[in-house]
């Protein structure tokens, strides 16, 4: 019996925050989309959420990603977001397949998830997503980090995404909206192929 190919499916993700503390601060939107081997997007994900009373919400954190305390009210339950993802994930990646993780700081993102799931007493759904990951801000800083070796300058004065002089600016990717899921999930993928093109990668997209 000939064995089945291993399907290889990205999960790039963005998450909106109260705040930079995964122990006071919760999530407000989740973005994911579903990308396969030659990076098309196949499949995606979006949904505002509602934290527990108990998480702090930090003005400034409103301020950069634009939400408002009403909007916030109208999200779904930590409970109610587990179900959904549950389900979109299976439909995805189903007999226990598991994504590549891509995202701009996704280890930041990653560990804002677990404490969703943590809330909603779900620690096991963490599970499902593996440790295989792709980071984008991580890549810059390898590129940072080769160049001081070489006793070069570096290519990346700032590893943020959308600051000035971010990667969006260094590889040109201007046509996303900054500070939303879907913004910077768009971005983040567009920036991650602009890397592999650098690398000598076989990416034909335009």
């Amino acid at each position: 019996m000939e064995k089945q190919q291993k399907i290889w499916r990205y999960l790039i993700m963005d998450l909106e925050m109260t705040g930079l503390n995964p122990f006071q601060h919760g999530v407000i939107e989740v973005g994911m989309m579903v990308m396969d081997d030659k990076f098309e997007i196949i499949g995606e994900f979006f949904m505002d959420l509602c934290p527990p009373p108990n998480i702090i919400i930090d003005q400034e954190a409103l301020k950069y990603n634009g939400f408002t305390l009403e909007r916030i009210a109208h999200g779904k339950s930590y409970e109610e977001f587990t179900e959904f993802f549950v389900q979109f994930l299976a439909a995805y990646f189903p007999n226990d397949e598991k994504p590549i993780i891509v995202g701009q700081y996704v280890t930041a993102d990653l560990s804002f998830l677990a404490s969703i799931f943590h809330h909603a007493r779900r620690n096991s759904v963490y599970l499902k997503l593996g440790n295989d990951i792709i980071d984008t801000k991580s890549i810059a800083n390898v590129r940072n980090a080769v160049a001081r070796y070489h006793d070069q300058e570096i290519p990346h004065k700032s590893t943020s995404l959308s600051k000035p002089g971010g990667l969006a600016e260094y590889l040109g990717v201007s046509e996303y909206k900054a500070h939303t899921a879907r913004g910077d999930i768009l971005a983040t993928r567009e920036v991650l192929i602009r890397f592999l093109k650098l690398e000598g990668g076989c990416i034909t997209q335009n």
